[in-house]
Formats: structure tokens, sequence, C-alpha cells
């Protein structure tokens, strides 16, 4: 875990109204989120350029995490707490018992939970259809860029703090010696409409950089130094969102499961 801290910039006044907002929420939830100045900023992190900012709103406990390791962390935890995990066991069916909790059935076995939660990330669909429940949730391409090392980085001992620009729609952070950006696009790709196909791995989908082309120009006018690393890494893979790009958490009542079929 690379604890940096990060910023969250305001290019215009409808972006400050918003990072007031988002103060507020987070004064509410207990955490020490603060607006710096542009002085500051550009102290904390040189590659950025002040002048296209108006406001900055700085998180001391961003920063960023290999997804992987924390999964197995979680799960090696779980196990030392007394529970059991099953890699590589697909799911054939989940059915509900009269006392509530649920048979979740395996090619190895079936399984009896108390509580039944759906991570199934781009099978998340076909995860809530095995109990009858339609999720409005659809994979999209997304891409991002990683860069060739750049002298700036190479020179500094400290990790630079991560970043996100509202208006460019794009976050960005140190990876290795170079930098990661990735946007998220205004009207973005749909990705396996009919369903994820349960051979899919880790495989990456062929970049479309004429769909993000106007979003990385954003990027490498206010990180100067973006223009002349070299590009080393280009990924497009598919990603997984709901209708308002929100997380669906929570209990699902049995009133809206739908029938199978």
């Amino acid at each position: 875990m690379h604890s940096t801290g990060g910023f969250y910039l305001a290019s215009n006044k409808d972006w400050y109204d918003y990072l007031k907002r988002e103060r507020s929420k987070a004064r509410y939830m207990g955490l020490d989120q603060e607006f710096i100045s542009l002085e500051e900023v550009a102290r904390l992190h040189p590659l950025i350029d002040p002048k296209h900012y108006i406001a900055a709103l700085w998180d001391p406990l961003d920063g960023d995490i290999d997804p992987s390791g924390v999964t197995y962390a979680y799960a090696k935890a779980a196990k030392v707490h007394g529970a059991s995990y099953h890699t590589h066991t697909l799911v054939i069916e989940t059915n509900q018992r009269a006392d509530g909790s649920w048979d979740v059935v395996t090619e190895k076995g079936t399984i009896n939970a108390e509580h039944l939660v759906n991570a199934g990330g781009l099978w998340a669909r076909e995860v809530g259809l095995l109990s009858g429940l339609h999720l409005p949730v659809q994979p999209m391409e997304h891409h991002y860029l990683i860069t060739e090392a750049i002298p700036e980085i190479e020179a500094r001992e400290e990790r630079l703090p991560a970043g996100i620009d509202y208006e460019g729609n794009m976050y960005f952070r140190q990876e290795g010696k170079g930098m990661l950006l990735g946007t998220y696009e205004p009207v973005a790709t749909p990705w396996s409409v009919s369903g994820t196909p349960q051979s899919f791995g880790h495989e990456l989908l062929e970049p479309q950089l004429d769909h993000i082309a106007e979003r990385l120009a954003i990027g490498f006018e206010r990180l100067p130094a973006l223009k002349k690393a070299g590009i080393k890494d280009l990924i497009n893979g598919p990603f997984t969102f709901g209708p308002d790009g929100n997380p669906m958490i929570g209990p699902v009542p049995w009133a809206c499961v739908w029938p199978n079929g």
C-alpha cells in the first residue's frame, strides 16, 4: 500500500462548489480533508501546472494498493478467524432456504451460508441471475496508460501524491518511475452486453485511442512532463458499472427477486 495522499482538483467554479460539498461530506464521516493552496499543490506535486486550477482539496489518507494482494490478505485473515475459502470453484446455482440462509451449489459440493454477497465484478449479472435477480450493471471499456520513466520522478526520493482532475474526468498517480493516467469517457463503450463469458480471464481489449484523445490532451496540458514521456503501456479492459456509476451495496429484499425465467 502506498499512502501518498491525494488531490481533488477543480478548474472552474462548478467543480469548486462540488469539492465544497465533498469536503462537507468528508467532515461528517470524520475524514480530515481540507483545501490547500495551489502553491502547496505545486510543491507537493511538481509535475502539475497549477495555473489550470482554482482550488484543490487534499486528502492525506489517499493512495493506491494492489487489489490482488488485498484480496488474498482478506482471505488469509478470514481463514485465521475460522472461515474457509475455495478458489477455482464454479458456482452452479444459489438457493435460499426457509430459514433465510443460502445453499451455494458448486461443482465441488454445496456450501450453506447465512449471508450471500455478490462480489462477482464482471460476472455480477450472472451471479445475480443464479437467484433470479436482474442487476442493472454493465461492463464498459476503460482506458489507462503508463508512461516510461520521467526524469523529474527519477530525481525524487518520495512518492508523488495521487490526483483527480474532474473537468478532465481523469485520475493520475505514480507508477514505478513513470506516471499512470486513466480516464473515464463521456460516452463509454459497452462490452459483452449479452453476458460476460465464463472463460474470460485477464485478457485486454483493443485500445481505442480516438475515444480518449480529448481527455489525454487535457492531461498532457495539465501535467506537461507527460508530453515528453514515452508511453510504456496502453491498457483497455472491461470495468463493471451501475447506471449512475455508484456501487450497488446492501441486502436485496425477497420481494425484488424475480423468479427464474
